[in-house]
């Protein structure tokens, strides 16, 4: 038994060495921290949109990802949109690869990094009012201890939701804390928006379901308030209608689910896009 163990042990060795199979992936990032502001994420999209994820990485490592002094976060990154090599001399430092990563993965379906289009759009129409606050992290009620891993969009029911960006419905249907909820997967897979708390009776647009391929600023569906109910189709006893509104970044496989999840702060986000709302 033991020479049999060892002899498969030494075959996976070799087939790894012959690029036959893979060894698992280790480096890749494991949580993100966005605390952009929106007055970086604006001028830095103003100034070069094709260089944004470069210009908010450098702030972000002169600041140590603080983003709480907007005095000095802008004279660093009015410094670094007037002479770009103060960004380039850190292309090898850690923590600016790290900081870079995170941001074209979190912006890479919002800004075309080509030509510095805006391509995402906001998630309520447009025309449509709608309110908000940042309540990422707070604790939630229902269920079992947890934190708000997203954004709350309040407005009128029956509002119509948009697809901030194009990619594949990967979930579509009921969950007891979601209520009708659709899931979109990114078609690079860095990205899965969760759109959740639609309408009673009449959650989703006509004709969509789980697999179809959606383009951003489709119509998906309607601003509601289920959930927090095992029973299907059933609204909140409290709180207002709202769009539960989140942003997952994987890097990995196994950050799908469980507790290697990463979801970001996306209020600055939403800000952002407001200057991009399509009608429904």
């Amino acid at each position: 038994m033991k020479k049999f163990t060892a002899v498969i042990a030494c075959l996976c060795i070799s087939l790894v060495l012959c690029g036959y199979m893979q060894e698992p992936k280790s480096d890749y990032i494991k949580w993100i921290d966005f605390n952009v502001s929106y007055d970086c994420l604006n001028r830095a999209f103003k100034a070069a949109p094709t260089q944004v994820p470069e210009l908010l990485a450098y702030v972000a490592l002169k600041n140590a990802n603080s983003f709480k002094n907007t005095k000095n976060d802008l004279k660093n990154l009015n410094a670094a949109i007037k002479d770009f090599s103060l960004v380039e001399k850190y292309r090898d430092n850690k923590y600016f690869k790290y900081y870079l990563e995170s941001y074209r993965a979190i912006l890479g379906g919002i800004i075309d990094s080509g030509t510095g289009k805006l391509t995402g759009f906001h998630p309520i129409a447009k025309g449509r009012w709608y309110s908000c606050y940042d309540d990422f992290g707070n604790s939630r009620g229902y269920g079992f201890k947890r934190r708000h891993l997203g954004h709350d969009l309040f407005g009128g029911v029956g509002t119509p939701i948009i697809a901030v960006e194009g990619g594949t419905i990967t979930e579509l249907g009921w969950n007891r804390y979601g209520g009708w909820r659709i899931g979109i997967r990114s078609d690079d897979t860095l990205r899965y928006y969760y759109y959740a708390h639609l309408r009673k009776d009449k959650p989703f647009a006509e004709g969509i379901k789980k697999g179809d391929r959606v383009t951003a600023g489709q119509t998906i569906g309607y601003l509601g308030n289920t959930g927090y109910s095992r029973t299907e189709n059933t609204n909140m006893k409290q709180g207002k209608p709202h769009l539960h509104f989140g942003i997952q970044i994987i890097f990995d496989p196994s950050q799908e689910d469980g507790n290697g999840e990463i979801w970001i702060d996306c209020q600055t986000l939403c800000r952002f896009l407001s200057r991009n709302r399509a009608k429904a």
